[in-house]
Protein backbone atom coordinates (compact mmCIF):
# COMPACT_ATOMS: atom_id res chain seq x y z
CA UNK A 1 0.00 0.00 0.00
CA UNK A 2 1.52 3.29 -1.14
CA UNK A 3 -0.20 6.00 0.89
CA UNK A 4 1.63 8.73 -1.03
CA UNK A 5 -0.77 8.02 -3.91
CA UNK A 6 -3.57 9.48 -1.81
CA UNK A 7 -2.10 12.88 -2.70
CA UNK A 8 -2.37 12.37 -6.48
CA UNK A 9 -4.26 15.10 -8.34
CA UNK A 10 -7.87 14.56 -9.41
CA UNK A 11 -9.58 14.87 -12.75
CA UNK A 12 -11.57 18.15 -12.98
CA UNK A 13 -14.78 16.09 -13.09
CA UNK A 14 -14.04 15.03 -9.49
CA UNK A 15 -13.84 18.65 -8.31
CA UNK A 16 -16.85 20.66 -7.14
CA UNK A 17 -16.89 24.43 -6.68
CA UNK A 18 -18.71 26.49 -4.07
CA UNK A 19 -19.29 30.22 -4.42
CA UNK A 20 -17.33 31.99 -1.70
CA UNK A 21 -18.18 35.63 -2.38
CA UNK A 22 -19.66 37.67 -5.19
CA UNK A 23 -20.81 41.15 -6.10
CA UNK A 24 -21.05 43.71 -8.86
CA UNK A 25 -18.57 46.24 -10.16
CA UNK A 26 -19.49 49.90 -10.58
CA UNK A 27 -20.28 49.06 -14.19
CA UNK A 28 -22.75 46.39 -13.06
CA UNK A 29 -20.64 43.40 -14.08
CA UNK A 30 -20.99 40.31 -11.89
CA UNK A 31 -17.84 38.97 -10.26
CA UNK A 32 -17.31 36.06 -7.90
CA UNK A 33 -14.74 33.77 -6.35
CA UNK A 34 -15.23 30.06 -5.70
CA UNK A 35 -13.48 27.40 -3.61
CA UNK A 36 -12.62 23.95 -4.97
CA UNK A 37 -13.37 20.69 -3.14
CA UNK A 38 -12.97 17.02 -4.00
CA UNK A 39 -16.33 15.22 -4.14
CA UNK A 40 -16.98 12.59 -1.48
CA UNK A 41 -17.48 9.99 -4.20
CA UNK A 42 -13.99 10.69 -5.53
CA UNK A 43 -12.56 10.48 -2.01
CA UNK A 44 -14.09 7.04 -1.45
CA UNK A 45 -12.87 5.83 -4.86
CA UNK A 46 -9.35 7.06 -4.08
CA UNK A 47 -9.33 5.22 -0.73
CA UNK A 48 -10.60 2.04 -2.42
CA UNK A 49 -7.91 2.25 -5.11
CA UNK A 50 -4.98 2.99 -2.80
CA UNK A 51 -5.91 1.10 0.37
CA UNK A 52 -8.47 -1.46 -0.74
CA UNK A 53 -12.11 -1.34 0.38
CA UNK A 54 -11.37 -3.56 3.37
CA UNK A 55 -8.51 -1.43 4.68
CA UNK A 56 -10.25 1.85 5.37
CA UNK A 57 -13.37 3.02 7.20
CA UNK A 58 -14.98 6.22 8.40
CA UNK A 59 -17.00 7.18 11.45
CA UNK A 60 -18.86 10.26 12.61
CA UNK A 61 -19.64 11.84 15.96
CA UNK A 62 -20.97 15.13 17.27
CA UNK A 63 -18.42 17.89 17.72
CA UNK A 64 -18.11 19.45 21.22
CA UNK A 65 -19.23 22.89 20.02
CA UNK A 66 -21.77 21.72 17.46
CA UNK A 67 -21.34 20.36 13.98
CA UNK A 68 -19.92 16.97 13.09
CA UNK A 69 -16.54 15.25 13.35
CA UNK A 70 -15.40 12.63 10.87
CA UNK A 71 -12.61 10.16 11.38
CA UNK A 72 -11.05 8.29 8.46
CA UNK A 73 -9.15 5.20 9.52
CA UNK A 74 -6.65 3.27 7.40
CA UNK A 75 -5.21 -0.10 8.38
CA UNK A 76 -1.44 0.27 8.34
CA UNK A 77 0.14 -3.10 9.04
CA UNK A 78 -1.82 -4.57 11.94
CA UNK A 79 -2.99 -1.23 13.33
CA UNK A 80 -5.77 1.19 12.44
CA UNK A 81 -4.64 4.81 12.16
CA UNK A 82 -7.37 7.44 12.40
CA UNK A 83 -7.29 11.11 11.47
CA UNK A 84 -10.11 13.43 12.48
CA UNK A 85 -11.53 16.74 11.34
CA UNK A 86 -14.91 18.41 11.47
CA UNK A 87 -17.34 20.82 9.90
CA UNK A 88 -20.41 22.80 10.87
CA UNK A 89 -23.86 21.81 9.65
CA UNK A 90 -24.85 23.68 6.50
CA UNK A 91 -27.90 25.86 5.93
CA UNK A 92 -29.21 23.49 3.24
CA UNK A 93 -29.67 19.83 4.25
CA UNK A 94 -27.90 20.65 7.49
CA UNK A 95 -26.90 17.17 8.72
CA UNK A 96 -26.06 15.80 5.26
CA UNK A 97 -24.02 18.88 4.49
CA UNK A 98 -22.19 18.58 7.81
CA UNK A 99 -21.33 14.91 7.20
CA UNK A 100 -20.07 15.68 3.71
CA UNK A 101 -17.98 18.64 4.83
CA UNK A 102 -16.46 16.75 7.76
CA UNK A 103 -15.41 13.84 5.55
CA UNK A 104 -13.80 16.20 3.02
CA UNK A 105 -11.74 17.81 5.78
CA UNK A 106 -10.76 14.47 7.30
CA UNK A 107 -9.62 13.34 3.85
CA UNK A 108 -7.34 16.39 3.62
CA UNK A 109 -5.67 15.20 6.83
CA UNK A 110 -4.56 12.17 4.79
CA UNK A 111 -3.41 14.42 1.95
CA UNK A 112 -6.41 13.79 -0.31
CA UNK A 113 -7.07 16.96 -2.29
CA UNK A 114 -4.74 19.01 -0.10
CA UNK A 115 -3.13 20.56 -3.19
CA UNK A 116 -6.35 22.50 -3.80
CA UNK A 117 -5.41 24.73 -0.86
CA UNK A 118 -2.57 26.06 -3.02
CA UNK A 119 -4.90 27.45 -5.67
CA UNK A 120 -4.82 31.20 -6.14
CA UNK A 121 -8.02 33.23 -6.24
CA UNK A 122 -10.39 31.29 -8.50
CA UNK A 123 -12.72 33.59 -10.41
CA UNK A 124 -16.03 32.28 -11.72
CA UNK A 125 -17.24 32.69 -15.29
CA UNK A 126 -20.57 34.52 -14.91
CA UNK A 127 -22.77 34.05 -17.96
CA UNK A 128 -26.43 33.58 -18.84
CA UNK A 129 -26.03 29.87 -19.64
CA UNK A 130 -23.95 29.01 -16.56
CA UNK A 131 -24.64 25.69 -14.82
CA UNK A 132 -24.78 27.20 -11.31
CA UNK A 133 -26.94 29.89 -9.74
CA UNK A 134 -25.78 32.66 -7.44
CA UNK A 135 -27.13 35.79 -5.79
CA UNK A 136 -25.42 39.03 -4.79
CA UNK A 137 -26.12 40.88 -1.54
CA UNK A 138 -28.51 43.23 -3.33
CA UNK A 139 -30.58 40.26 -4.53
CA UNK A 140 -29.34 40.09 -8.12
CA UNK A 141 -29.38 36.47 -9.34
CA UNK A 142 -26.95 35.20 -11.94
CA UNK A 143 -25.63 32.02 -13.55
CA UNK A 144 -22.00 30.96 -13.46
CA UNK A 145 -19.65 28.21 -14.59
CA UNK A 146 -16.76 26.63 -12.72
CA UNK A 147 -13.36 28.34 -12.84
CA UNK A 148 -10.71 26.59 -14.91
CA UNK A 149 -8.02 24.74 -13.00
CA UNK A 150 -4.45 25.88 -13.73
CA UNK A 151 -2.21 23.44 -15.60
CA UNK A 152 -0.22 22.50 -12.48
CA UNK A 153 -3.42 21.30 -10.73
CA UNK A 154 -4.30 18.77 -13.44
CA UNK A 155 -3.26 15.10 -13.23
CA UNK A 156 -0.39 13.98 -15.43
CA UNK A 157 -1.51 12.97 -18.88
CA UNK A 158 -4.80 14.84 -18.59
CA UNK A 159 -6.29 15.82 -21.93
CA UNK A 160 -8.37 18.57 -20.32
CA UNK A 161 -7.46 21.99 -21.63
CA UNK A 162 -6.51 24.42 -18.92
CA UNK A 163 -7.18 28.12 -19.24
CA UNK A 164 -4.29 30.18 -17.81
CA UNK A 165 -5.18 31.81 -14.50
CA UNK A 166 -4.62 35.27 -15.97
CA UNK A 167 -7.29 34.59 -18.60
CA UNK A 168 -10.00 33.72 -16.09
CA UNK A 169 -9.25 36.40 -13.54
CA UNK A 170 -10.75 39.83 -14.21
CA UNK A 171 -8.22 42.60 -14.48
CA UNK A 172 -7.83 44.56 -11.29
CA UNK A 173 -8.64 48.23 -11.68
CA UNK A 174 -5.88 50.81 -11.48
CA UNK A 175 -6.47 52.53 -8.15
CA UNK A 176 -6.20 56.32 -8.29
CA UNK A 177 -5.97 58.20 -5.00
CA UNK A 178 -6.50 61.93 -4.53
CA UNK A 179 -3.63 64.09 -3.28
CA UNK A 180 -5.38 64.37 0.09
CA UNK A 181 -5.70 60.59 0.37
CA UNK A 182 -2.03 60.13 -0.59
CA UNK A 183 -0.98 62.58 2.13
CA UNK A 184 -3.06 60.70 4.70
CA UNK A 185 -1.73 57.29 3.63
CA UNK A 186 1.88 58.49 3.80
CA UNK A 187 1.52 58.89 7.58
CA UNK A 188 0.61 55.21 7.97
CA UNK A 189 4.21 54.09 7.48
CA UNK A 190 5.20 55.16 11.01
CA UNK A 191 4.56 51.71 12.46
CA UNK A 192 1.02 52.33 13.68
CA UNK A 193 -0.20 49.72 11.19
CA UNK A 194 1.56 46.40 10.74
CA UNK A 195 2.83 45.28 7.34
CA UNK A 196 0.03 42.69 7.16
CA UNK A 197 -2.57 45.41 7.78
CA UNK A 198 -1.12 47.61 5.05
CA UNK A 199 -1.00 44.66 2.65
CA UNK A 200 -4.64 43.95 3.47
CA UNK A 201 -5.52 47.57 2.68
CA UNK A 202 -3.82 47.32 -0.72
CA UNK A 203 -5.72 44.11 -1.46
CA UNK A 204 -9.03 45.65 -0.41
CA UNK A 205 -8.57 48.69 -2.65
CA UNK A 206 -7.98 46.52 -5.71
CA UNK A 207 -10.97 44.22 -5.11
CA UNK A 208 -13.78 44.50 -7.68
CA UNK A 209 -16.29 47.17 -6.68
CA UNK A 210 -14.10 48.52 -3.86
CA UNK A 211 -15.20 51.85 -2.34
CA UNK A 212 -11.84 53.62 -2.13
CA UNK A 213 -13.14 56.67 -0.24
CA UNK A 214 -14.74 54.56 2.50
CA UNK A 215 -11.65 52.37 2.88
CA UNK A 216 -9.29 55.33 3.22
CA UNK A 217 -11.66 57.02 5.65
CA UNK A 218 -11.91 53.90 7.84
CA UNK A 219 -8.14 53.40 7.97
CA UNK A 220 -7.58 57.11 8.61
CA UNK A 221 -9.99 56.98 11.55
CA UNK A 222 -8.35 53.82 12.91
CA UNK A 223 -4.92 55.44 12.54
CA UNK A 224 -6.05 58.53 14.45
CA UNK A 225 -7.49 56.42 17.28
CA UNK A 226 -4.39 54.27 17.64
CA UNK A 227 -2.06 57.25 17.44
CA UNK A 228 -4.06 59.11 20.09
CA UNK A 229 -3.98 56.08 22.40
CA UNK A 230 -0.23 55.74 21.86
CA UNK A 231 0.38 59.37 22.79
CA UNK A 232 -1.85 59.07 25.88
CA UNK A 233 0.06 55.99 27.02
CA UNK A 234 3.38 57.79 26.63
CA UNK A 235 2.09 60.75 28.64
CA UNK A 236 0.89 58.50 31.44
CA UNK A 237 4.23 56.68 31.56
CA UNK A 238 6.10 59.98 31.81
CA UNK A 239 8.01 59.43 28.59
CA UNK A 240 9.37 62.47 26.89
CA UNK A 241 8.28 62.95 23.33
CA UNK A 242 8.16 65.66 20.74
CA UNK A 243 6.65 66.06 17.32
CA UNK A 244 8.99 66.99 14.51
CA UNK A 245 8.24 70.27 12.85
CA UNK A 246 6.87 69.81 9.32
CA UNK A 247 9.28 70.53 6.50
CA UNK A 248 8.56 73.79 4.72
Amino acid sequence: MDLSKLKDYFDPSDIEWRLQQCGKTKEGKIWGMALAYVTNRAIMNRLDEVCGPENWKNEFKAAPDGGILCGISIKVGDEWVTKWDGAENTDIEAVKGGLSGAMKRAAVQWGIGRYLYNLEESWINANEKGSHRGKTKDGTTFNWDDPALPAWALPKGSDVKSVPHSDTKPKKPVVQFTDEQKAEMKKWNDGTFSKDELDKFKKQTTAPGANIAELVQWYASEYANRHANKVTAEEESGAEFAFDEPNN
